[in-house]
């Protein structure tokens, strides 16, 4: 049978009209085939299926199985994000048709969206999949996945993977495999990458061109582990040109860097054999990952590659440390070869053979242009088909009518890329387009419907938690975030009464009576921008309302707020346990508070770092404070035990703050420094709290602010909503517990929280989980409404202060008053307190920076407490 660039060679004349004739025959069969065949279970969005979502159909399949079990996807895009869980194996995914069977999802690698970015996840073994598009929507970049692989014996037929950066991981330790059948896999960046084993049979590689304006790319990063045997094989795959902007090699070595240690280096093995490409793949092949290369254990190899002429491409730049194979070398590269044991012929009938191509476009995209400049549409086949005819059509609403635009008939196989132009809409107004492919004999594909708008449009991001206010001083601010295109005017930010708004960090304050305006681009843009909102209300009482975000001709968008104004200072919040964890876990009893009990974190399913050379990196440090892993090597991932890029709800530590005996304590906030050292690839963070040691409740802490400001909703903290940690070890987090409010913890109670981590590194050593300076603030010894208040609690706000003291002591008879002393016992100032008040202010401008003595005398006696003055 000829590999598929020389059938799309040979199509045009007698051969093309033969082609379409066995191309509708197998469609008739494959059709009865599939009538006749019995499912386990049906996916369909209608209804007519059993489930409505491929996530149910595998959540309801069961465990356990030693044969196949299988799952019929109707056409329709499904959005959801799904996962096939380690034990579930031998599911098979077969789709009706693999231009409209679609998985898709948006994820990507990004603090706004945490955890695994990918669409698809198999964490089973012995899987498969035919006739079904698995894409990931993001973009360009950052890392977007599409299919993410851990088990072993993993199979697809005539699938496609749609993506950008990062399209697809093959993610194992220990070689597991995996097999592409006349798949289609584009991406940008990296997009074929990890350390398993994968075989790509008669695959459509498309490098496709980059929509973020980038000129390069690379299409494999494989991290192949010392002492694997293979990496990645290609045999008889076309890698189609592109549209002539972005060039690429055929790979780099992922792992293999200034970064990496002898012990953690990848020994990358990549093999293309007979393969037919373009001048999209650059002269010198492959490349390394940076000047820390070492290239003596990097196995980069070709056989017979091609151009789409037929002649034997140019090797003659390619760079030195790559090796062209000879025909002896082939027979070990053959698909047994490589597999070893498992032969992924025998998933279904014929799944090794070949099957005709369908019709399915692929990066159907729109660009919008300017008042000059019209819009772009381009678009390309996924599988090279000559003599497809392509129409654009387009109309002015979403449900049509449509008409034809631009029509096209590809004359060649080998051209895929197509496109036309069209000016943009009038202001107001909005464009829809879809692409109509079509050939006689093949099922046509009809595109999803794009927009282009003039329409003016905002859109935000965030909630925020409830605001509290005291003393007369403004509340802690919160943010969200705004944006807007094709405005005609500026956008205007309008706060309720009692609210202020802010777009450049707290600098200058905007209130209801006039509202903030932030101005538009030439073009109509309002980039993403922070705005921080606070409670400034001038009377006690509850607050609440909208945000009004507006501008001429768009739609409104409102943002709730929440908040209450009370007269008394908020209660005070000093550190009141704090775990270094520079020497060992234990807290540090010289600043513990007196009215708390001695605490230690332990850990659950996290080990100390063993401080070996292979971890290099000591169980406590003063550089890292306490670093573990799931293995006390500091590896991650599923393969050896650990949770990999996703938070799993056994792996945290856990630390616990208690009163001594009959002390009420408020806690607000928890404060720490933590990242995960070597990697930024998935590393969540997370923290949840509870009363009853999570017997009967659990909650997440409800944001804060983070090395970057103040913590989006969608990051903030949350189990569901983690934080993505950078990469730096002076990365401090301030996490509220229970926003402005906090937690109260009455005599006998105990609080405890966790912190979560997770990290999607494949490298099996070295990549640990830090934690320093951990900080429980609050304030011990308050008034619980259990109890009467106790005459010797005295607070002070602020402390340190700089300008006014605002003091709170038991209610004032006649000739109470609030002297302070220095600390040599000299009295510097004295104030008198108003009969029957409990708040008493006076001013320390005049004093000179120190320490303090504070005293309350009255008819009840007389307390005192320590004060600062800055």
């Amino acid at each position: 049978m000829p590999n598929l660039s020389a059938l799309y060679r040979l199509r045009p004349g007698l051969l093309a009209h033969f082609g379409a004739l066995l191309s509708l025959s197998l469609l008739l069969l494959l059709s009865l085939a599939a009538r006749a065949q019995t499912y386990n279970a049906v996916v369909a969005k209608d209804g007519t299926g059993g489930f409505t979502t491929v996530q149910a159909a595998i959540n309801a399949a069961p465990t356990g199985r030693t044969t196949v079990y299988t799952i019929f996807i109707k056409n329709g895009k499904y959005r959801e994000k799904v996962t096939v869980p380690a034990n579930k194996p031998f599911l098979q995914f077969i789709g009706e048709s693999v231009a409209n069977t679609i998985l898709s999802w948006n994820d990507a690698n990004t603090p706004s969206f945490p955890g695994n970015s990918s669409s698809f996840i198999i964490n089973a073994s012995d899987i498969s999949a035919l006739n079904i598009t698995f894409e990931n929507t993001y973009g360009d970049a950052p890392q977007g996945l599409a299919m993410y692989i851990t088990g072993d014996r993993v199979a697809f037929k005539n699938c496609r993977f749609l993506g950008g950066q990062d399209t697809m991981q093959l993610n194992s330790q220990a070689g597991n495999r995996s097999y592409f059948k006349e798949c289609y896999i584009d991406g940008v960046v990296d997009f074929i990458f990890g350390a398993g084993r994968g075989v790509f049979e008669h695959c459509i590689v498309y490098p496709r061109t980059r929509r973020d304006g980038g000129s390069g790319g690379y299409i494999t990063a494989a991290n192949t582990q010392p002492g694997q045997p293979y990496g990645f094989v290609f045999r008889h795959c076309i890698i189609p040109e592109n549209r002539g902007t972005t060039t690429y090699t055929l790979g780099r070595p992922w792992q293999n860097d200034l970064g990496s240690t002898p012990t953690d280096r990848s020994h990358t093995k990549v093999v293309w054999l007979n393969t037919t490409m373009g001048n999209s793949i650059k002269p010198v092949g492959w490349q390394v990952w940076d000047a820390g290369t070492v290239t003596s254990v990097i196995q980069y190899a070709e056989y017979n590659s091609r151009d789409f002429s037929g002649n034997l491409v140019n090797i003659s730049q390619r760079v030195p440390w790559s090796i062209q194979l000879t025909d002896a070398d082939t027979a070990l590269y053959t698909r047994a070869a490589v597999l070893g044991s498992w032969n992924p012929c025998t998933v279904v009938p014929n799944f090794c053979g070949h099957q005709a191509p369908d019709l399915a476009v692929s990066n159907f995209w729109a660009v919008k242009g300017t008042a000059t400049a019209p819009s772009n549409l381009t678009w390309n086949l996924s599988w090279p088909i000559a003599g497809v005819q392509y129409q654009l059509l387009r109309s002015a609403t979403r449900r049509g009518p449509y008409t034809p635009l631009y029509t096209t008939t590809s004359t060649v196989a080998t051209n895929i890329n197509f496109g036309t132009t069209d000016p943009v809409p009038a202001a107001g107004t909005s464009y829809f387009y879809y692409v109509r492919a079509s050939k006689a004999g093949l099922a046509t594909h009809v595109t999803d419907t794009l927009q282009i708008s003039s329409t003016p449009t905002i859109t935000t991001t965030g909630t925020l938690q409830a605001f509290r206010q005291g003393g007369g001083q403004p509340s802690a601010a919160q943010s969200f975030l705004v944006a807007g295109e094709n405005l005609t005017a500026g956008l205007l930010i309008t706060p309720p009464a009692g609210f202020e708004v802010s777009a450049n960090g707290g600098t200058t304050w905007a209130g209801s009576g006039a509202p903030l305006t932030l101005t538009p681009s030439s073009t109509g843009g309002v980039a993403s921008t922070t705005i921080s909102v606070r409670l400034n209300a001038t009377a006690v009482g509850a607050y609440a309302g909208n945000i009004t975000l507006s501008s001429a001709g768009a739609v409104s968008q409102l943002v709730a707020l929440a908040g209450t104004s009370q007269a008394a200072p908020l209660p005070q919040s000093v550190p009141l346990l704090w775990w270094p964890m520079t020497r060992n876990s234990q807290d540090s009893a010289a600043v513990r508070s007196a009215r708390l009990v001695a605490s230690a974190p332990t850990l659950r399913k996290f080990q100390l770092s063993n401080g070996s050379v292979t971890a290099s990196i000591p169980p406590y440090s003063a550089r890292y404070g306490q670093a573990f892993a799931p293995t006390a090597d500091g590896g991650w991932t599923v393969a050896v035990g650990g949770p990999g890029g996703n938070l799993s709800r056994t792996y945290y530590e856990q630390f616990t703050v208690r009163g001594t005996a009959g002390s009420t304590v408020r806690l607000d906030s928890v404060l720490l420094a933590a990242y995960v050292t070597g990697s930024t690839s998935n590393t969540k963070l997370a923290v949840v709290w509870s009363r009853s040691g999570f017997a009967a409740d659990s909650a997440d802490v409800t944001g804060g602010r983070g090395p970057g400001g103040p913590l989006l909703s969608t990051a903030n903290g949350g189990f569901t909503t983690p934080i993505f940690t950078t990469n730096s070890n002076s990365s401090p987090y301030r996490l509220a517990l229970a926003g402005a409010a906090g937690v109260t913890l009455q005599a006998g109670q105990t609080l405890s929280f966790r912190v979560y981590f997770s990290c999607g590194s494949t490298t099996t050593t070295t990549r640990f989980a830090t934690l320093k300076n951990v900080v429980v603030k609050g304030e011990a010894g308050v008034v619980s409404s259990s109890r009467a208040a106790r005459a010797q609690v005295l607070q002070v706000y602020p402390n340190p202060a700089a300008e006014q003291l605002t003091v709170a002591h038991p209610a004032a008879t006649g000739g109470a008053e609030i002297a302070l002393y220095s600390l040599l016992g000299q009295r510097v100032a004295v104030v008198a307190c108003a009969a029957g008040s409990h708040l008493t202010r006076f001013s320390v401008a005049s004093l000179p920076r120190g320490q303090y003595l504070l005293r309350y005398s009255g008819p009840t006696g007389q307390f005192t407490t320590r004060v600062s003055k800055q």
